[in-house]
């Protein structure tokens, strides 16, 4: 009996020297995130600086009730090697939450909750001109001319971007204007198009009517109260810098742009995340004390802008039933204050502001939320919306903040 008891003593030692051994193996650092902010924020991203040499091979990410937190590794620079991990948290109001990483044996995968979707052929077919199953996917591009509408060598007529929530497209050619998919399905959609877009179907449609206005968030330089949009320029290109599964980026070069007596290069980032409507714009060009314009497109139905501002930002938007069929529809832009956000007025079938260029650059997001969405990410009312926005622009202007322990 006293064999047994020592028996067991050892085991019990030895097993507890093993947990020991394996926790300090595993659990190699943590990070307190903190809302510092006074209302509650959900699914708000974080960046953390990624050096490899500090974190193991593979990695999962947990909070303290032991949650496995979803991330990605992003190589923004496009060197090969990863240098920011992106996630996202939902915290109440002032409070925190501790992220501890955790080694493990292989990578972990996680479904995807965004996408960029670039297909292109070599000859344009008159019968097909958006979709068909002869268009191939590319993660960057390069025009071979100067596009006019219908060229019929892009999928979608160009670029398409989507959360799990919201869908948009950039028309790639001499037009440059954004445009919104609606969508009534959570799942990625916009790669898997097989018919026209401008009806309704099972995962939604194309639901806004552009023409010449600003579409949704389009940018465009402003001069003697008229704007201009990104219309000639040399070659143009695309790239996809990162693709999901919490975040996708898209980089869009402008080189040469002729606008107003000047010629500029201009580089455009698009960012979409996981779980939002937004899609982040940031621009960049050598016009130091250009006056930039966004906007978004008028609608019959719809009487004038809703304008707000807080301390940090600016925002407008629209509610009713504007669609290309009166359908539901919220279009809204939040701008940071440090642009000088200023709304100039309804011209050109647009709801125009201006922004001053702050180093050369603008940044601004634009967002989008139909009445045919899926039940349960739905927001039913303007109310509804309107509080959205402010989320959005408050987890955008007072991020979480980040400190490795």
């Amino acid at each position: 009996m006293r064999f047994l008891n020592k028996y067991y003593s050892l085991i019990l030692i030895f097993t507890s020297l093993s947990f020991l051994t394996a926790c300090n193996e595993t659990n190699l650092t943590q990070f307190k995130i903190e809302n510092t902010n006074s209302i509650d924020v959900e699914f708000a991203p974080v960046s953390i600086p990624f050096v490899s040499e500090e974190f193991p091979e593979f990695f999962q990410i947990i909070d303290g009730n032991e949650n496995e937190i979803p991330y990605q590794l992003d190589d923004l620079d496009r060197d090969g090697t990863p240098e920011q991990l992106f996630l996202q948290l939902s915290i109440p109001a002032n409070s925190y939450k501790v992220l501890s990483v955790i080694k493990v044996e292989e990578a972990p995968s996680y479904s995807s909750k965004t996408d960029i979707t670039i297909k292109v052929r070599d000859e344009k077919d008159l019968d097909n001109m958006q979709v068909s199953d002869d268009f191939n996917s590319v993660n960057k591009y390069i025009e071979e001319f100067d596009y006019k509408q219908d060229n019929g060598l892009i999928f979608l007529e160009g670029p398409g971007w989507e959360s799990n929530l919201v869908g948009y497209r950039l028309y790639f050619d001499d037009r440059n204007r954004f445009d919104i998919f609606g969508k009534s399905t959570e799942d990625l959609s916009l790669n898997n198009i097989s018919e026209t877009y401008h009806e309704r179907r099972s995962w939604g449609a194309d639901v806004l009517k552009v023409s010449s206005s600003l579409g949704i968030g389009t940018p465009a330089l402003l001069s003697d109260g008229t704007f201009y949009t990104i219309e000639k320029t040399g070659i143009k290109s695309l790239e996809i810098i990162s693709d999901g599964p919490l975040r996708s980026i898209l980089n869009i070069s402008y080189p040469e742009w002729e606008v107003n007596d000047q010629v500029t290069d201009v580089n455009i980032q698009l960012e979409i995340h996981a779980n939002h409507r937004y899609t982040e714009l940031r621009l960049s060009s050598d016009l130091d004390k250009a006056t930039f314009a966004t906007g978004l497109v008028t609608h019959p139905n719809i009487s004038e802008i809703v304008q707000s501002k807080t301390d940090l930002y600016s925002y407008g938007y629209t509610w009713g039933d504007q669609t290309d069929l009166n359908e539901g529809l919220g279009m809204a832009v939040i701008i940071p204050n440090k642009y000088s956000p200023n709304y100039v007025g309804e011209f050109q079938e647009t709801y125009v502001y201006s922004l001053k260029n702050q180093n050369s650059s603008i940044s601004y997001r634009f967002l989008a939320a139909w009445e045919l969405e899926p039940e349960n990410i739905r927001l039913n009312s303007e109310q509804e919306f309107q509080n959205y926005i402010n989320q959005v622009a408050n987890q955008w202007q007072m991020p979480l903040k980040v400190t490795k322990e």
